[in-house]
């Protein structure tokens, strides 16, 4: 299993849209959309800055449910995918090595972004308490990549659920507020808005950020981890490289 690891890990690095997205896109949007909305904010207690880099890690956190997709299926690993399958090794080993791989890189490169904005006092991403908005990002970033294998094992095509996938979190992260607070929309969307998955998510982060609620942090990550749970067992019950065709 540490064989495929170490494979994987030299393929994904190796990807450059992948790698292109991860490295450059955190500091990229969190400093522009800062910039850009910096007059929407007052600046007292939450900067355009502070709302933007937690808002913007989440929507980035989200989209690492591409890269496992990308991984089991993508067609420049496809052959070496299914020569590894007819190898006496279990099949368990080769998608499990992939999401260890997928969930340890996306995360390590998100998690100095975060220790990075924080310390530079750019992004209050919790001073002191950053190690509960670490722990949260982690459990997140689980969960996008578990149900972005789930998805792909369920559609059989990487292409298309690469496509959906895209397109679903793009309009959670709009309808979420993830791109501009809903509240400039009135009361009302506001209150449809706060009914996303995505905003209870974004509520945990500025919630243990700014009133220390832990209480929320942990029902967040308890319902993030059983879902990361029934994702890796339809991952387990459906992964067979040997009759994906695409």
């Amino acid at each position: 299993m540490l064989t495929i690891m170490k494979q994987d890990l030299r393929t994904l690095l190796k990807n450059k849209p992948i790698m292109s997205y991860l490295i450059v896109y955190p500091p990229l949007l969190i400093i522009l959309m800062g910039f850009v909305c910096s007059g929407m904010f007052s600046g007292d207690i939450l900067t355009s800055y502070d709302y933007y880099g937690v808002t913007m890690i989440i929507y980035l956190s989200l989209a690492t449910t591409i890269i496992l997709p990308e991984m089991l299926f993508g067609s420049h690993v496809k052959l070496a995918n299914q020569r590894i399958i007819y190898t006496p090794i279990a099949r368990s080993k080769v998608y499990l090595a992939k999401l260890l791989v997928a969930i340890s890189l996306s995360y390590l490169i998100l998690a100095i972004y975060l220790i990075l904005f924080n310390a530079t006092g750019l992004v209050n991403f919790g001073g002191k308490q950053i190690s509960y908005v670490l722990l949260l990002d982690l459990v997140l970033v689980t969960f996008s990549i578990t149900l972005g294998g789930a998805f792909c094992v369920l559609i059989k095509s990487e292409d298309l659920a690469t496509k959906l996938l895209n397109i679903l979190i793009n309009v959670f992260a709009v309808l979420s507020g993830l791109f501009f607070p809903m509240t400039i929309f009135g009361k009302k969307a506001a209150q449809i808005s706060n009914l996303s998955p995505v905003s209870k998510v974004t509520n945990s982060f500025f919630g243990v950020i700014y009133d220390h609620n832990l209480g929320q942090v942990t029902s967040t990550i308890a319902i993030l981890l059983a879902c990361s749970i029934v994702f890796l067992l339809i991952i387990h019950l459906l992964y067979r490289p040997e009759k994906f065709k695409e």
